[in-house]
C-alpha cells in the first residue's frame, strides 16, 4: 500500500505544548513551504529503501494526536485500537505524571507494536537502564533535543513505514499460522479417520515400502496371523512372510505372488491361501503410489473361512441327494461329461448302470415311508462299498440309482460289478423287528457304443432297465437298439393318451353288483376304457399305469367321475330305481387334485345326490401320506358320499386303516373268492373277513364271482352283495339301461301278481 493510500497516525506525548506546535510544523508543512525539505526527505527515502529518485514526491501526510501526560496518551491508545498509532514521540520527563519510560511500558501493554521514540535533552536514564526497564526491542529509538527537522521527519517516515510493513507481515503471519493450524487440524482429523478406518475394518492391512520395510499395519493383521511382537519389531517384510508361510498348507502360492509383484511393480494381485488350522484367507495386493510414483505395496488379508464353508455347503446341497448323501443328477451329469472326455482321450470304455428297486412302492405302502428311506440309505451305502473311489454312485430320485464306471477295458468288467450289485442288495435287511429283502432291475449303456452324450447314455441305460423289469425283474440288461422301439411305442402311447383325453376318447363301462338273494341290481362300478382311434378299445391294464406315471390320471379320473355321475342321474330321470355308482380313486388323484372341490362341482353340474356316489380307495392309496388323505376323506364323507375299501386283504395293515377311516363298505378281493368253496384256507379267510366287517358295522361285497358254487358259498356265509362275470361283465351304459329296464318290468309284473 502506497503512502497516498494510507495516512500514518502519530502520537506526540509531551507536557510542553510548544513541543506539540513544533511537531505540527515539522510533520504537517503547509503547501507554501519550499520543496527543498521534501526533496531532501525523498532523498533520504531513496537512500533508506533503495528507490529511484522521484522529483515530484511530496512529504507524506500524517494524522497527529497529542497528549500532555502518559495517562492521557494511554487513554487515546485504548480508544483508537481499531485505528492504531504507528509511531509515538514520548518526552522522557512529564511531571507530575508518568515519565516517558513508564508511559511506554503502559502503552506497550495495550499495543506492543507502536514504534516508540524517546525525546530527551537529559541523560535521565542510561541506555542500559532503559533497556533494562523496557527490554530489548527494535520498536524503540532515542531522539535528542533540540530536534533536527530532517531527523524528526526521517524517523516519522521510516518508523511509520516500518510499522506498516510489520503490520502487514503480522497479518500475513497470522494468516499463515491460522492456515497451518487449520490444515494441521484437518490432517490430524484425516489421519485419525484413516487410523480408525484401518482399525475398524475386518481385513488385516499391511503397508510395506519399496525397500521391504514395514510402514504401517492394523491390529487385525496381527490377530489373523497370530503375529508376535518380536517379528513386527524387526520391521521387515521378509520376516513377516517367513513367519506367515509356516502357517500355510501351500506356502509356494504366496511366494509366487510376491515374486510376481517384485518383478512387475505396477500390478494388482489376488490369491487365496489355505492355513493349516483350516482357515482360508484371500490376499489382495496393490501398489502404494505417491504422486504417481510407486513407493511401496499395500497388502489386504481377508478371512473368508465362514464364507467358504457356506459356499461349500451350498455346493454340496446343490449337488448332493439330501436323503442318501450321494451325488445328485446335476453332479452326476457333470462327472459323466468329464468321464466321456477322459475316455475319448485315453481310448477307454465307460459304463452307466441304471438300477431301479423292484416293488419299492410296496415297501413304502406296507412298512411306511420312514422304512423306505432307511432302505434307500442302506442301498446307497452298499453301492458305494462295491465300486472304486474313481467311480460315482448317484441317486436320481425315488428308488432310481445310477452307477458310473470309468477307465474300463472290456464289457465283462461291467457285468461283474452289476452282478455284485444285485447280489448285495438282495441280502436280507432287518429293521425294528422287520426283516425283508428287495431286488433290483439293472440296465447298462456303454460309451461309445450306446451313446456319446450324457443324455444318450442315461436314456439308453434307463431303457435297458425297463427291459429288465418287463422280463421279470431282478435282472441285468445291456442296451440294444431294439429296445428303443418299445420305448418309442410307450412314448407314442403317452402322447396319444394326452390327445385322447382332450378328444374325449375315454369311455366308461359299468359292471353291476347285485343282491345275491334277489338278483336285483343295487349298484354299478364305473370302469374306464380307451377308444383308441387306431388300436381300438383298450382295457385299463393297457393305459392306467401309464396315466399314473405321467400324472394324466388326475384328468382321466375327473372325466370318469363326471361321466359316471351324469349317467347315473340320467338313469334316475328315466324312472329307474336309484342305484349307487362306484368310481375308483387312485392315490395320485388324492395327491394331485383338490378332490373334494372337484366332487362338489361335478355333483352340482350333474344334479346327482351325493348318496348315490361311492368312491373306492385301495389300501395303498390311503397309506400314501395318511394325514393328508384323512383330511380329504373326511371332507368327502361330510358331503354324504359313501366310501369303500377296494381289494381288501391284499395289503398288510388293512384292519388298522378300517379303524381310522370312515369306510361304509369293503370289497373282498377276487383272489380270496377263487375256489373258496373248495379251498378250506380261502374259505376260512373269507369267513373271517365277513365276520370282521359285520363287527365293524360295514357292508361287504365280493369281487370276481364267476360260478354258482361261489354264489352259494357267499350267500351261505352272509355276504349278500357281489359282482362278477356270473351276472355280468363290464358293459356300456346302453346295456345297463336294458338290464335296469328289464328289472323294472319284472318288478312291475311281480307287483301285479302280488296284487292279484
Amino acid at each position: 500500500m502506497e503512502a497516498t493510500d494510507w495516512i500514518p497516525r502519530i502520537l506526540v506525548i509531551d507536557d510542553n505544548l510548544a513541543i506539540h506546535d513544533d511537531f505540527r510544523k515539522i510533520l504537517l508543512p503547509s503547501e507554501q513551504d519550499d520543496n527543498a525539505s521534501a526533496q531532501r526527505l525523498n532523498d533520504i527515502k531513496n537512500s533508506l529503501f533503495q528507490e529511484e529518485s522521484n522529483a515530484n514526491l511530496k512529504l507524506p501526510n500524517y494524522k497527529l494526536d497529542f497528549a500532555s501526560q502518559g495517562q492521557d496518551a494511554l487513554a487515546l491508545v485504548k480508544n483508537e485500537r481499531d485505528n492504531p498509532y504507528a509511531v509515538a514521540f514520548v518526552d522522557i520527563r512529564m511531571p507530575p505524571g508518568w515519565d516517558g519510560v513508564e508511559t511506554i511500558q503502559q502503552i506497550w501493554r495495550v499495543d506492543p507494536y507502536i514504534q516508540m521514540v524517546i525525546c530527551t535533552a537529559y541523560s535521565d536514564y542510561s541506555w542500559d537502564e532503559t533497556i533494562k526497564k523496557l527490554g530489548e526491542s527494535d520498536n524503540l529509538l532515542i531522539l535528542k533535543k533540540p530536534f533536527d527537522v530532517i531527523e524528526v521527519r526521517q524517523l516519522a517516515y521510516s518508523l511509520s513505514r516500518k510499522w506498516k510493513i510489520q503490520s502487514q507481515l503480522d497479518v500475513h503471519m497470522t494468516g499463515l499460522e491460522n492456515l497451518v493450524t487449520k490444515r494441521t487440524a484437518a490432517l490430524e482429523t484425516s489421519l485419525a479417520l484413516i487410523r480408525s478406518t484401518l482399525e475398524s475394518t475386518a481385513d488385516g492391512i499391511l503397508v510395506v515400502d519399496i525397500s521391504g520395510q514395514v510402514v504401517d499395519f492394523n491390529q487385525k493383521f496381527l490377530e489373523m496371523w497370530n503375529m508376535p511382537q518380536a517379528v513386527m519389531q524387526k520391521n521387515n517384510f521378509d520376516s513377516i512372510v517367513e513367519f506367515s508361510s509356516d502357517q500355510l498348507t501351500s506356502p509356494e502360492k504366496l511366494m509366487s505372488v510376491i515374486k510376481s509383484n517384485n518383478e512387475t511393480l505396477n500390478i494388482d494381485s489376488f490369491s487365496e491361501v489355505n492355513l493349516k488350522n483350516g482357515k482360508t484367507f484371500e490376499i489382495y495386493s496393490l501398489p502404494h503410489k505417491v504422486r504417481n510414483s510407486i513407493v511401496g505395496r499395500v497388502w489386504d488379508f481377508r478371512d473368508v473361512s465362514e464364507r467358504k464353508k457356506m459356499q461349500d455347503a451350498l455346493v454340496k446341497e446343490a449337488t448332493t441327494d439330501k436323503l442318501t448323501g450321494l451325488p445328485n443328477r446335476s453332479l452326476l451329469y457333470d462327472r459323466i461329461q468329464q468321464a466321456i472326455a477322459d475316455a475319448e482321450r485315453n481310448k477307454k470304455l465307460l459304463a452307466v448302470i441304471f438300477m431301479d428297486i423292484d416293488r419299492f412302492k410296496l415297501v413304502n405302502d406296507s412298512l411306511g415311508h420312514s422304512m423306505g428311506d432307511y432302505l434307500l440309505r442302506a442301498i446307497a451305502r452298499q453301492l458305494s462299498a462295491i465300486v472304486r473311489k474313481s467311480d460315482t454312485v448317484s441317486r436320481l430320485g425315488g428308488d432310481e440309482f445310477v452307477v458310473l464306471l470309468t477307465d474300463l477295458n472290456e464289457k465283462e468288467q461291467v457285468q461283474l460289478v452289476a452282478n455284485k450289485i444285485l447280489s448285495k442288495i438282495a441280502a436280507p435287511i432287518e429293521v425294528e423287528d422287520h426283516k425283508f429283502s428287495v431286488t433290483g432291475s439293472i440296465g447298462i449303456s456303454l460309451y461309445p457304443n450306446d451313446g456319446t452324450t450324457v443324455e444318450a447314455l442315461i436314456k439308453n441305460a434307463d431303457t435297458a432297465m425297463y427291459a429288465s423289469k418287463e422280463l421279470g425283474k431282478n435282472m441285468i440288461n445291456f442296451y440294444a437298439e431294439s429296445m428303443n422301439k418299445k420305448f418309442l411305442t410307450r412314448l407314442t402311447l403317452e402322447n396319444d393318451l394326452r390327445e385322447g383325453l382332450n378328444r374325449n376318447e375315454i369311455i366308461v363301462f359299468y359292471q353291476p353288483y347285485i343282491n345275491l338273494n334277489t338278483s336285483e341290481i343295487i349298484g354299478v362300478e364305473a370302469l374306464a376304457r380307451w377308444q383308441h382311434p387306431v388300436l381300438g378299445l383298450l382295457q385299463p391294464i393297457e393305459f392306467i399305469d401309464l396315466a399314473e406315471e405321467t400324472g394324466l390320471i388326475a384328468q382321466l379320473g375327473e372325466q370318469v367321475l363326471r361321466t359316471a355321475c351324469a349317467q347315473n342321474k340320467k338313469w334316475q330321470l328315466a324312472g329307474y330305481k336309484p342305484i349307487q355308482v362306484s368310481v375308483n380313486i387312485s392315490s395320485k388323484q388324492l395327491r394331485l387334485t383338490k378332490l373334494d372341490e372337484i366332487l362338489k362341482k361335478i355333483l352340482t353340474e350333474t344334479g346327482l345326490d351325493a348318496r348315490y356316489l361311492e368312491l373306492e380307495l385301495t389300501e395303498s392309496a390311503i397309506m400314501d401320506n395318511t394325514e393328508t388323505v384323512m383330511t380329504i376323506v373326511k371332507k368327502i364323507k361330510n358331503m354324504g358320499i359313501s366310501l369303500s375299501m377296494d381289494d381288501f386283504g391284499t395289503g398288510y395293515s388293512s384292519l388298522n386303516y378300517l379303524r381310522q377311516f370312515p369306510f361304509d363298505k369293503l370289497k373282498i378281493d377276487k383272489s380270496f373268492i377263487l375256489n373258496a368253496e373248495a379251498n378250506p384256507d380261502n374259505a376260512t379267510l373269507v369267513k373271517t373277513i365277513i365276520a370282521m366287517a359285520k363287527s365293524l358295522k360295514l357292508n361287504i361285497i365280493a369281487e370276481g364271482m364267476e360260478t354258482e358254487e361261489q354264489r352259494e358259498f357267499l350267500k351261505k356265509n352272509d355276504c349278500i352283495e357281489a359282482q362278477g362275470f356270473l351276472f355280468s361283465k363290464p358293459v356300456n351304459s346302453e346295456y345297463i339301461d336294458s338290464l335296469l329296464n328289464a328289472q323294472r318290468s319284472k318288478q312291475a309284473e311281480q307287483g301285479e301278481n302280488h296284487a292279484s
